[in-house]
């Protein structure tokens, strides 16, 4: 154990001056990729966000909550975009994935040109879609008391991902 995490603790101080020299992009600049107005029945919430840094790593991340409200449920989609520059192996992880288990499933899908790991549960009515974007933005939407992620989708489709895929190439010279 003791050799193991004394790896990692390498791993993590050979990584931090590559990493640092680049600056993640700030939340606000992320916040301009989310969807921008309210969803079929759902209430756009104020978007929310963080920058932070430590020890070298730098991660951020913007998010917004879409509230749906009836007399018999509550349901909820957030839709979350995180800068992972501190970490690009987790971005080059490209598994394939089908699931079942009694109420759910778990399963790799091309939806559009772009391979999504979608989750869903019946039992729980949670559902969550995961896309790495350009090897640099994990692009999250996680609904909450819903009946399929057919909404996700939807708001996946109101999300900038081609311009997040534009923000992640490399600026031309200087």
């Amino acid at each position: 154990m003791r050799a193991r995490t004394l790896s990692y603790l390498c791993v993590l101080m050979t990584a931090v001056p590559t990493f640092a020299q680049t600056q993640v992009y700030q939340f606000k600049e992320l916040q301009r990729f989310l969807p921008s107005d309210d969803f079929e029945n759902y209430s756009r919430g104020k978007p929310t966000g963080e920058t932070s840094s430590m020890m070298g790593f730098a991660t951020s991340w913007a998010q917004v909550i879409y509230m749906m409200f009836t007399d018999t449920s509550r349901s909820s989609i957030t839709v979350k975009i995180t800068d992972m520059l501190s970490i690009p192996s987790y971005m080059d992880v490209t598994t394939d994935v089908d699931k079942e288990t009694g109420t759910g499933y778990e399963k790799t899908v091309l939806y559009k040109d772009i391979r999504i790991l979608e989750t869903f549960d019946s039992a729980s009515r949670d559902a969550k879609l995961q896309l790495p974007v350009a090897k640099r933005f994990l692009v999250e939407i996680t609904g909450t008391g819903v009946d399929s992620s057919k909404p996700l989708y939807g708001l996946l489709d109101r999300t900038d991902v081609e311009g997040l895929k534009k923000l992640a190439q490399p600026a031309g010279p200087q």
